[in-house]
């Protein structure tokens, strides 16, 4: 790509549904407006590195309200709304994944001086919400920032949670980096994954026989394991990064002080023999609406309030490893 500045293409389709390229020389974007805004494609073009993992048995496709979000996905990021297991709120039932990722977005595309815009907006089916997120990629930049705005348009206050939620591609060796804090286990196949509620320091997982595991390092698929591990940062906002072996191309995470920690779904071949890592950047724990409510860790926006969170994707190479990722996408570390 000869061209010094970014564009949005919205000309595409994929397995029948709308797509939304932005790309410029370092970065290559693929958005599906009518699959819940997912990412369904983020190519490092230098690199020529895919990050986001595919499902090979499903694709793409239109879920309705109130399916089951794993039988659907195929892949890709999406972004979670206002919940992400199933559960009731005030005699409201929330639908499985929330309602974001299955309902179609209303899209449009915009240009200035500093960058290609993908704006995307609906409307909540169970909470009284309008919902905006806005994709930026600069013209001349590695990274790209998505901006999340919500309404509250009902008459009493909205408890929610976000959390977004990137597929990744890795390979045995991959390592995961993270801000210093506490990892507790909420889910396990048990074994080296941890076992569920055990509570350790961030990477080090003490195993039985007096031994620890270094949950940065990312097993092979023969490993068919799988855990949920939520990390609660020491302090500063949460940013995450997955590098190849060996120094090798990067990717990285910024997220807004809104988000207060982040979820890692690790499966190495146990999980319905998927392999990946899905690192995830969440508003509040437990990731169960109602428990986040109960335990107080719940988000609210009042009437006619809104509410704004933001993160930054950003490719890099070069770091054995990562001490931080900041809002401009710079990247920190050796």
């Amino acid at each position: 790509m000869s061209r010094s500045r970014a564009v949005a293409d919205n000309r595409w389709a994929y397995n029948g549904l709308k797509a939304v390229v932005l790309e410029n020389r370092f970065l290559r974007l693929t958005v599906l407006p009518e699959a819940g805004g997912k990412l369904l494609s983020l190519e490092d073009r230098a690199e020529r590195r895919e990050w986001l993992w595919r499902n090979p048995r499903i694709a793409p496709e239109r879920a309705s309200v109130g399916d089951s979000f794993d039988d659907h996905w195929s892949g890709g990021a999406d972004t979670f709304f206002p919940t992400c297991y199933p559960c009731s709120v005030d005699g409201l039932d929330i639908p499985d994944s929330g309602e974001w990722w299955n309902v179609p977005w209303e899209d449009s595309t915009h240009e200035d001086e500093a960058a290609v815009r993908l704006e995307l907006r609906a409307g909540g089916r169970v909470f009284p919400v309008e919902s905006l997120r806005r994709i930026s990629l600069g013209h001349d930049a590695r990274h790209l920032r998505v901006d999340f705005s919500i309404r509250n348009v009902g008459h009493a206050p909205l408890p929610f949670l976000i959390g977004f939620h990137p597929a990744l591609q890795v390979v045995p060796g991959s390592r995961i980096h993270l801000p210093p804090g506490t990892a507790q286990v909420d889910e396990s196949s048990g074994g080296s994954m941890g076992h569920v509620g055990q509570r350790y320091r961030w990477p080090m997982l003490p195993v039985a026989g007096g031994d620890s595991v270094d949950m940065g390092v990312v097993r092979g698929p023969e490993a068919g394991q799988f855990a949920g591990h939520f990390l609660f940062p020491d302090a500063g906002r949460a940013f995450w990064a997955l590098t190849d072996p060996g120094g090798g191309a990067g990717l990285g995470l910024w997220a807004s002080e809104a988000f207060t920690g982040l979820w890692l779904w690790q499966v190495y071949g146990g999980w319905r023999g998927y392999y990946h890592v899905a690192l995830e950047p969440w508003t509040g724990h437990p990731i169960t609406l109602s428990q986040a409510v109960e335990a107080g860790t719940a988000c609210w926006i009042k009437p006619d309030a809104q509410f704004h969170a933001s993160i930054v994707l950003v490719c890099f190479r070069g770091f054995s490893e990562v001490l931080q990722i900041t809002e401009a996408g710079d990247v920190q570390g050796v």
